[in-house]
C-alpha cells in the first residue's frame, strides 16, 4: 500500500508493532468471530492472511506475530507505560480529535482553500469528499481506542487492539486508496491476490505474490516458532527491541517535567487557533485562522526535535506482513506514536 493518505493516517496503526497500545477497548466492540488456523505451508498462509485483511479482519495481524514477537512487543509496551508523560500525551490525542471535530464542521471550507497558493482542483474535491467519511472514522477509530490513553499502557492487549481498532482502520482504508490516482492498490485486491511457493526448506520460504493490475513480487519469509515472517525482519528483531528497551530505559522524565509547560503552552495556542477556525463563516476567515495554525505546530516539531530522547518513544520494528505491495516502496516502518 503506497498513498500518502494511508501512510499519514494510518500511521500508529497499520502494519506495526502498535507499541503503544492498550486493554480497555470501546464498549459494544464486536465479539470476535471464530479463529480459523494459519496453515503451516508459508504460501498457505500468506494467501489466508491477505484475505483476512482484504476483508478488514485486523486481529490477523496480531495472530501472525510468532508468540516471542508478542511477549516482546508486550513488555516494551508495558514498559513505555512507566516512562512518558501522561499529561503531554493525552494531550496529543485530545488535541488530533479536535483537530478533526473542527474540520469536520468546516468541511466545505477545508474543500475549497486556497491556502497553498492554487484554488481547488474539482477532481481531487471530488476524491476528497467521497472519502471524507472514511478519514473522519479513522481518526475516530485512533482517538477513541486504548492507544489513546496514557493510563492504559501499562496494560497493552494488541489482540484485542488489533481486533477491534484495527480492524475498524482496515474497514475505511480503500476509501483513502481512492483519494490517490487511479491504478493504486485497493485493499480489497487482496482477495484476489496469489501466492506461488518457488523454492525453499522446511524453515525457508521464497514466494512469488501476484495481484491482479499489479506488478508481480518475490519475498523469501523464514519460520519463526510456528510462523512465517519476512526473512529481513526476522534477522534484525533482537537487535531491535534490544535497543528500544534500552531506549526506554534511558528516558529521564525530569528531563521532559523541565519542557512540559513549554510544551503544553504551545498546545495552548493550538487550541486557541482551532476556536477561530471553528468560528469561521467565510472561506477568508477561514484560511487565515489556518494559517495562523502553521507557527504553534512548526514550534511543537522544533520542540520535539530538541527533546531529543528525553521524553520520545523509540522507533520500533514492524510486525510480520505480508510482502509490500508494488511499487516498491510500499508501507515503511513508521514510528508508533505522535510526534
Amino acid at each position: 500500500m503506497t498513498t500518502q493518505a494511508i501512510k499519514i493516517l494510518a500511521l500508529p496503526l497499520l502494519v506495526g508493532t502498535l507499541l503503544f497500545t492498550a486493554c480497555g477497548e470501546k464498549s459494544g466492540a464486536p465479539a470476535e468471530a471464530a479463529e480459523t488456523k494459519i496453515p503451516d505451508a508459508p504460501d498457505e498462509a500468506m494467501q489466508m492472511i491477505a484475505r483476512e485483511i482484504a476483508d478488514a479482519n485486523g486481529a490477523i495481524l496480531w495472530r501472525a506475530m510468532p508468540g516471542s514477537y508478542q511477549s516482546d512487543v508486550t513488555s516494551i509496551a508495558r514498559l513505555a507505560g512507566t516512562k512518558i508523560d501522561p499529561d503531554i500525551y493525552n494531550k496529543v490525542f485530545s488535541t488530533v480529535n479536535r483537530v478533526a471535530t473542527v474540520l469536520d464542521k468546516q468541511k466545505e471550507f477545508v474543500f475549497n482553500t486556497s491556502l497553498g497558493g492554487e484554488g481547488p482542483d474539482e477532481e481531487q474535491v471530488a476524491r476528497m469528499r467521497a472519502a471524507w467519511p472514511s478519514i473522519m472514522d479513522l481518526v475516530n477509530e485512533l482517538t477513541t481506542s486504548s492507544l489513546s490513553s496514557a493510563e492504559g499502557l501499562q496494560s497493552f492487549e494488541g489482540e484485542a487492539f488489533f481486533r477491534n481498532t484495527v480492524s475498524g482502520v482496515l474497514a475505511n482504508v480503500d476509501a483513502l486508496t481512492k483519494l490517490q490516482p487511479d491504478g493504486e492498490m485497493l485493499l480489497s485486491d487482496l482477495k484476489e491476490a496469489s501466492f506461488k511457493y518457488l523454492e525453499g526448506s522446511g524453515s525457508e520460504a521464497t514466494l512469488e505474490m501476484s495481484v491482479p493490475g499489479q506488478e508481480t513480487e518475490t519475498r523469501t519469509f523464514v519460520k519463526v516458532e510456528d510462523r512465517w515472517v519476512p526473512q529481513d525482519m526476522a534477522q534484525t528483531w533482537a537487535a531491535d527491541m534490544a535497543q528500544a528497551r534500552s531506549q526506554l530505559e534511558a528516558i529521564d522524565p525530569k528531563a521532559l517535567e523541565k519542557q512540559k509547560p513549554q510544551i503544553l503552552g504551545v498546545f495552548a495556542m493550538i487550541d486557541g487557533v482551532l476556536t477561530q477556525i471553528e468560528a469561521a463563516e467565510t472561506q477568508q476567515q477561514f484560511d487565515q485562522a489556518l494559517q495562523g495554525a502553521m507557527m504553534p505546530i512548526m514550534g511543537l516539531m522544533m520542540m520535539g526535535q530538541g527533546m531529543g530522547g528525553a521524553g520520545s518513544a523509540p522507533q520500533m520494528p514492524a510486525a510480520p506482513e505480508l510482502p509490500e505491495m508494488p511499487p516498491a516502496d510500499g508501507m515503511p516502518n513508521l514510528p508508533t506514536t505522535p510526534e
